[in-house]
């Protein structure tokens, strides 16, 4: 059977544009910037020949001209510049700069459109070529981004001119940042840049003729894109965001996938049982996967998919002056991708981790990401009962969920319903014993501790008698050959293989450890299931029936990781986010 890879992690995807041959060049959307009437009935010098002309300016002139600035600023478009003198900046090294690098980070660093004077009280942030936004300021004397300005309001026939007394500093955002130049995390940058593409914006561009049956365009704006954004909801190229970024090293990459991967071993070909039924013989069918690139993805996607912090959403705001050494203190934090670590966790996040400021918020750069791993990589995973895709089946009997308001439940039942409700699974007749099964959906390859909640009878009768149930669980999984087995499961109480529920109150009954060799995470999807699952059985003879109860009603089941649940018996105070 061959089955489509369900994930939200997968759909990451290129974006690109088809553009005809007769496509015009491209711009930077400057022909539709116009400059102020008033400046050009002065009629004076461009801004690029009061720079040629200025002795005190050559430095700057030679940059201009070798990224093409010259004829920008030459043409009939308004802005300001503000030009370092001569000696006052690192020429020599822009001068072997790669020509984007240096359009980015220092020619468009030293000019804006429209008009800023330096005239009375001022007090801008004026949004330069690059996106970026400069603090303009002063009065009598003036500062741009505390470097000083020398010579002021030098008119131009298409713009201000001021001279300053240094190089602006260029701040880069966290997107710019995810490079190898000053530490080695060359790892996540490679494969976050993996998914860069530029695409046309419409919207933007000046549509032309068609020709042979092709759009074309006179005024073509590209822009650069990467669907990683969209994936993480962390729009982290954004000047106008604030984010704070956790950012492993190439060790802390490579450990952190190492420890991800044991999670998702997945097998190229393996059996299923595509249709549960009260007996999986003669169900079962093959099933065929790329094992390889579904597990990497899934381990690479979520290696990342935790390190994003909005600073502006929940409680996240203490990130925006965190200071390097210091401990953050909050009830939680929340990734952008709603995983939410509470005092314990967060107060551990940026141990020993390097702060760096950036124009859009700060990164974090770490030698280990000490995320633990049941809110990342492993979560509990938590099935309400009632939830119809997931019921794989009901048989000898017929199966109903119910609501229950507080007002409801009954005072004497102590415990409370997720979500309100529950199912109820009542037998064909008097003597069945009614059995319902419940695919379990993202498993991992892990050990878990498995939990079923159930509910008594006098859920909101408080006259109605309650009886226990008295169960037997079955979970049906792959095994590390690809075989599809189905084993009871051992009460670890008396190692036997009956259950006996609790009629005193909603009760978390332990079924114990249950190992899954092969992962299921990303496979399969509601109407084509490729997923393990549990059965539970009543198991009430006639000699029985007088003291116990036929009818099944649970509220959830509960996968824990048996490595949260191992912490959680050392720390019974823990607080994690069970809803992950």
């Amino acid at each position: 059977m061959n089955i489509k890879l369900i994930n939200h992690f997968l759909a990451v995807g290129s974006v690109g544009c088809a553009i005809g041959a007769a496509l015009a060049a491209c711009s930077d959307w400057d022909d539709h910037y116009a400059p102020d009437a008033q400046v050009l009935s002065t009629q004076g010098a461009s801004l690029w020949q009061n720079i040629a002309s200025d002795g005190r300016l050559n430095e700057f002139a030679t940059l201009l001209r070798q990224t093409g600035y010259d004829k920008v600023l030459d043409a009939p478009q308004a802005y300001t510049v503000w030009a370092p003198e001569d000696g006052t900046f690192d020429y020599a090294t822009l001068q072997t700069t790669a020509d984007d690098k240096l359009k980015r980070e220092f020619i468009q660093n030293h000019i804006a459109r429209s008009l800023y004077p330096a005239s009375g009280n001022v007090s801008e942030r004026v949004l330069m070529l690059n996106n970026k936004k400069m603090d303009f300021a002063g009065s009598g004397s003036y500062t741009m981004q505390d470097i000083a300005v020398s010579r002021a309001n030098i008119a131009a026939g298409n713009g201000t001119l001021h001279t300053i007394s240094g190089k602006i500093p260029y701040k880069a955002n966290i997107y710019e940042s995810l490079n190898n130049e000053t530490f080695d995390i060359d790892s996540i940058s490679d494969f976050y840049h993996r998914y860069d593409v530029r695409v046309l914006n419409i919207e933007k561009s000046v549509q032309g003729p068609t020709v042979d049956g092709e759009i074309t365009y006179l005024d073509s704006i590209m822009e650069h894109d990467n669907s990683l954004y969209r994936l993480f909801y962390s729009y982290i190229n954004r000047e106008d965001s604030s984010y704070t970024m956790l950012v492993p090293d190439n060790g802390a990459w490579h450990k952190a996938k190492q420890a991800i991967s044991q999670y998702y071993n997945y097998l190229p070909t393996f059996e299923n049982n595509d249709s549960v039924a009260a007996t999986s013989k003669g169900r079962i069918e093959r099933v065929d996967i790329n094992a390889d690139y579904l597990r990497d993805s899934l381990v690479t996607l979520n290696l990342l998919r935790d390190l994003f912090f909005n600073n502006n959403m929940y409680g996240n705001k203490p990130l925006k002056d965190l200071a390097q050494g210091q401990t953050v203190r909050c009830d939680s934090l929340c990734t952008t991708t709603q995983s939410k670590f509470f005092a314990t966790d967060a107060a551990r996040l940026f141990d020993g981790a390097t702060r760096v400021e950036k124009s859009n918020g700060a990164i974090w750069v770490t030698d280990s990401l000490r995320t633990p791993h049941w809110i990342s990589w492993c979560p509990e995973l938590r099935q309400e009962a009632e939830t119809s895709s997931l019921q794989a089946g009901v048989f000898n009997g017929s199966v109903s969920a119910t609501y229950v308001s507080a007002g409801q439940q009954n005072p004497n039942v102590p415990g409370t319903l997720s979500n309100g409700r529950y199912i109820e699974v009542l037998p064909a007749s008097s003597s069945s014993n009614p059995e319902v099964a419940f695919y379990l959906r993202g498993v991992r390859s892990t050990t878990y501790v498995a939990y079923l909640v159930t509910v008594p009878a006098n859920i909101v009768n408080a006259n109605r008698a309650a009886k226990p149930n008295r169960l037997i669980c079955t979970v049906c999984y792959t095994d590390a050959k690809g075989k599809l087995q189905e084993t009871r499961i051992l009460n670890p109480v008396d190692r036997g293989t009956n259950f006996i529920t609790d009629t005193t109150r909603i009760d978390t009954l332990c079924l114990g450890e249950v190992t899954f060799p092969v992962a299921y995470a990303g496979l399969g999807s509601s109407s084509q299931p490729v997923y393990p699952y549990l059965r539970v059985r009543s198991s009430v003879n006639n000699a029985l029936s007088a003291t116990h109860d036929r009818t099944l009603r649970f509220d959830c089941l509960i996968l824990r990781p048996k490595a949260l649940d191992d912490y959680l018996k050392e720390h019974p105070d823990y607080i994690y986010d069970r809803n992950n």
